[in-house]
């Protein structure tokens, strides 16, 4: 069992715990909290959502990367919210996550067709992170 970040907007839990059960989830709903989260507790998966504390996806994953210990850590960023976004725009998107250092952009979307198949992309992340400490 993995003790995951999910910094997220209350609408994709139940998509979150969906692909992740049996892991230790721990939600946050700000910046603060996740930075609080982050110094206090040690996770395995850091998941973070397009929309989370009014878009701050980036300004999260770049705090996440500048915490020596997170330095590796899995850090996926996700679109969870029924809305449209083409395209083009999920593949820029991808492109500046991991420029960013982030491991992945995935699509959580009831309707996205890979839906199942990137649920199993998490869990998989999740049960080969290392539990991380914070000194």
């Amino acid at each position: 069992m993995a003790r995951v970040l999910v910094a997220d907007v209350p609408e994709t839990d139940e998509r979150i715990r969906h692909c992740l059960p049996g892991h230790d989830l721990v939600f946050v709903r700000t910046m603060h909290e996740a930075m609080s989260a982050l110094r206090n507790d040690g996770f395995s998966l850091i998941v973070i959502g397009i929309h989370f504390d009014d878009s701050r996806m980036f300004d999260l994953l770049t705090y996440v990367r500048s915490l020596a210990i997170y330095k590796d850590a899995a850090v996926v960023c996700v679109q969870g919210v029924d809305m449209v976004m083409p395209e083009s725009v999920m593949h820029t998107v991808d492109m500046a996550i991991k420029a960013l250092g982030g491991t992945a952009f995935v699509d959580l979307r009831d309707e996205a067709l890979d839906f199942r198949r990137h649920c199993d992309f998490l869990d998989k992340v999740a049960g080969q992170g290392t539990p991380l400490r914070p000194n």
